[in-house]
C-alpha cells in the first residue's frame, strides 16, 4: 500500500519529436510498505499542440535540472478531447527518502 510522503511542483519543457513547449508539473512522493519510494509526475498540456506534434501517447518532460522523464496518456487523442490533456509519469528508481529528495528538490516534506 502506498502512503503519501511529500508533494511539490516545478517548471520544465515537454518534448515531442524534437519540439518543446514550456509546462508546469506536479510531483507526489509515495512510500511503499517496504519503505521504497515512488514519485508520480503529472502535467497538463494543450491538446492542439500535442496533436500538431504528432503525439502518439508518450512525451518527455525535461525538468530544470535536465533530467528526462517519460509521461504518457492512455488511449488516443483527437480534437474531441478536452483542450487541456493530462499526462502522467512515474519514477520508482530511488530507494529511500534521501535519494528522492536529492533527485527531486522541488518536493516539500
Amino acid at each position: 500500500m502506498l502512503t503519501f510522503a511529500a508533494e511539490g511542483s516545478g517548471q520544465g519543457r515537454l518534448e515531442i519529436n524534437g519540439n518543446s513547449q514550456p509546462v508546469s508539473y506536479e510531483l507526489v512522493e509515495a512510500r511503499e510498505e517496504d519503505d521504497s519510494r515512488q514519485v508520480r509526475i503529472r502535467l497538463n498540456a494543450p491538446r492542439d499542440w500535442l496533436l500538431k506534434q504528432g503525439f502518439s501517447g508518450e512525451a518527455v518532460l525535461v525538468r530544470d535540472n535536465g533530467s528526462r522523464i517519460a509521461v504518457r496518456r492512455e488511449g488516443g487523442l483527437d480534437v474531441d478531447d478536452t483542450v487541456s490533456v493530462t499526462l502522467e509519469g512515474y519514477d520508482d528508481t530511488h530507494a529511500d527518502g534521501e535519494d528522492v529528495s536529492g533527485a527531486y528538490p522541488e518536493l516539500k516534506h
